[in-house]
């Protein structure tokens, strides 16, 4: 019994596929930590007191 590629869903094909889940973990958390750090530095006083 063979099953055909095409009747399975997209997101099950996505959620199958180790490596695409691999990336998500590393870029998604990256990509927030970075935002993060930028509004941290961005939020810092600056010399002038003001």
């Amino acid at each position: 019994m063979s099953e055909d590629r095409d009747d399975t869903p997209w997101q099950q094909r996505a959620l199958d596929n180790l490596w695409l889940l691999i990336a998500i973990s590393v870029v998604v958390p990256g990509i927030l930590y970075l935002g993060w750090g930028l509004w941290e530095l961005a939020e810092l006083p600056t010399w002038g007191g003001r």
